[in-house]
């Protein structure tokens, strides 16, 4: 049983909220049947559980709550973040150098951290109460999807929630917009 002992540890490593949200006992009951069902293919442990939100959004007990995927999608994300490539920012100097006729065509590089997430539930909020040790709210499920921003700076993770067009300029320059379509999707 040490293989399995170990990936389940690892899954604990990348998943503490998760674990508390559910408790032992059930945790470890989601990490044998995880394991089961996907054996690590990574040479390092690290990277062991990348499925397990899309395996709680479609296997019961666990999809009857959808906030358990969200939370495991979120913890995974910010291990993410964190483990990301060093990059420097672009300075402002930088910026202010671009001549203003060429800004309608620039299009940005975002730091290797950075992430996009839609979140239908409370899930930052259950997220930080358990992180800080506190009691969590009651799982809520928002009418929309909430948009939000997850990056990294130095040693520390970051995350927001977006207004509908943060989220829309943003995802704008990641699908590869100039600031032009940047400027459109803000209109």
């Amino acid at each position: 049983n040490a293989y399995q002992v170990r990936l389940i540890d690892a899954l604990d490593d990348t998943y503490p909220v998760l674990h508390a949200v559910l408790g032992d006992e059930d945790f470890f009951a989601l990490g044998e049947e995880f394991v089961a069902a996907h054996p690590s293919i990574h040479r390092s442990i690290r990277w062991y559980g990348s499925e397990l939100a899309e395996y709680l959004g479609a296997s019961l007990p666990y999809a009857e709550q959808p906030i358990f995927s969200e939370i495991a999608l979120l913890e995974w994300t910010l291990a993410e973040v964190f483990d990301s490539a060093d990059a420097e920012p672009v300075q402002r100097a930088a910026l202010a150098a671009i001549d203003a006729a060429a800004w309608s065509e620039l299009r940005f590089e975002f730091h290797h951290s950075l992430r996009r997430l839609s979140l239908q539930w409370n899930t930052v909020a259950v997220w930080q109460a358990i992180s800080r040790g506190e009691t969590p709210p009651d799982p809520e499920c928002a009418e929309y999807p909430v948009p939000w921003l997850l990056w990294r700076q130095d040693l520390q993770n970051y995350f927001r929630s977006m207004t509908a067009d943060e989220a829309a300029a943003l995802d704008a320059a990641l699908n590869g917009g100039n600031f032009g379509d940047l400027c459109e999707a803000l209109n």
